[in-house]
């Protein structure tokens, strides 16, 4: 062996061991105590702290607040209302005599009602109610988008843990391997480009190592961003997954048309447009009106507004009206409530079919993904029966380094997609709750 191979192969040697150590610091550090979060505690902490689920809750308590027969114009209305005038005349008759000034006081109070204004009151309140079931559905739609997006992040976590894990075991594999070629060397069984390559191929695990350590951090800190709580805050996942069997289409579409978020919202569009235009229409009736009152008036000579000697008086009113013409503005108004049904209808529908195909689609992808996974486990099986048998060989030096290689990548590989094939079929299976409605319930299960 060459005087410049010895020396290559020496700094190699000592600079393989650098990213194994930083692979041992940041495995020293990932046994650290952390907080056991299962996937029921973090959808718990993102309903009770998540800002969109906060806000959503709030546009929900507004929506609802506004449900009142006073809003909707139900209830008579009681005024209060005082005031003074001062008046200041000169008096001529035949000579001029003198000045005069008059003050009067007055105080009243007055209660008026709508009795009849073509039912456009009525309708009024059916409108707020129908914005308040609206406004309920809408923050349930939010809520679901939040669950969603809480169980996507906490599998990423549990994703990337896993690959983490397997970066791990690669890496001490290439490890073990490296430190037989070593021993072999120094007994004269393994040249140097063994030795080599055993550290060129430790040196890309460590590599891929310290990049899904990264990739874990960076899932960590979108789940707790989610979960509204810091950044940095350390923590472990569950990597159980249980799947839930017997989903039929039929059945599912069914449970969507009647719980589906979306479409309930589409559906109440439509109710909303269909009572502005009885709304509008209402303008086409005369309204009738009400109103009694109590008041205190008192004149006084000169400057003095009080109420000390007040002459009490009741009034009462009826009065009917009813608008001619307006510049044809009640027509527009029906007009446009008459299209805005007819696109609410269009929308409806839309709406409809989008659940439907939605619901087909996500259905087979979520079936497909859990073929997908079962032949990724059943790959699994030939990847380690094919990794022990070939490192069998290899320790007796009747396989090559690069058919151990292959074994090895292979191994980790299957053990990579089986861990992605397991959360993304999950995924698919909330995403179909969703759907169907039955998001929050099934969470609860």
């Amino acid at each position: 062996m060459s005087q410049k191979t010895i020396f290559m192969f020496e700094s190699l040697k000592k600079a393989a061991w650098l990213p194994f150590i930083l692979g041992l610091i940041f495995f020293h550090s990932d046994l650290a105590a952390q907080e056991q979060l299962s996937l029921d505690n973090a959808l718990e902490l993102a309903l009770e702290k998540n800002q969109s689920v906060k806000v959503a809750r709030a546009e929900a308590e507004i929506s609802q607040n506004n449900v009142h027969l006073g809003n909707a114009g139900l209830l008579p209305s009681l005024d209060v209302s005082t005031g003074f005038s001062y008046q200041q005349q000169r008096q001529i008759g035949n000579v001029v005599t003198s000045n005069s000034a008059m003050t009067t006081t007055s105080a009243e109070i007055e209660a008026s009602y709508t009795i009849f204004n073509g039912l456009k009151n009525i309708y009024t309140l059916q409108k707020l109610k129908t914005a308040g079931t609206l406004g309920d559905l809408q923050a349930r739609s939010t809520i679901e988008e939040i669950v969603v997006s809480v169980s996507e992040a906490y599998y990423d976590v549990a994703n990337a843990h896993e690959q983490f894990l397997y970066a791990k075991e690669s890496l001490e594999i290439s490890n073990q391997r490296l430190a037989r070629a070593k021993k072999q060397s120094e007994f004269g069984q393994a040249n140097a480009v063994d030795v080599l390559s055993a550290t060129v191929d430790l040196n890309t695990d460590s590599v891929s190592y310290l990049n899904a350590r990264l990739n874990l951090d960076k899932a960590k800190r979108t789940l707790n961003v989610l979960l509204n709580r810091d950044a940095e805050m350390d923590f472990s996942v569950s990597s159980d997954v249980a799947f839930r069997e017997g989903l039929k289409l039929e059945a599912l579409k069914e449970l969507a048309l009647e719980n589906s978020a979306a479409y309930l919202i589409a559906k109440k569009n439509l109710e909303q447009s269909e009572l502005e235009l009885k709304i509008a229409r209402a303008a086409y009736y005369p309204e009738l009106s009400a109103s009694v009152g109590y008041g205190l008036t008192e004149y006084a000579n000169g400057f003095n507004p009080t109420l000390s000697d007040p002459i009490k008086g009741v009034s009462a009113s009826v009065s009917l009206s009813m608008n001619l013409f307006n510049g044809c503005q009640d027509a527009i108004t029906t007009q446009n409530a008459a299209i805005t049904i007819n696109n609410n209808e269009q929308l409806e529908e839309k709406a409809k079919l989008e659940l439907l195909r939605d619901l087909s689609n996500t259905l087979q992808t979520y079936q497909n993904s859990r073929n997908v996974l079962n032949f990724q486990q059943q790959n699994l099986k030939s990847a380690e029966l094919n990794f022990t048998r070939t490192k069998e060989l290899f320790e007796v030096g009747q396989a090559t380094v690069t058919t151990f290689r292959e074994a090895q990548l292979n191994l980790i590989q299957a053990k990579n997609n089986i861990s992605a094939a397991k959360y993304d079929a999950k995924v698919y299976e909330l995403q179909l709750m969703r759907l169907a409605g039955k998001l929050v319930d099934y969470q609860r299960k």
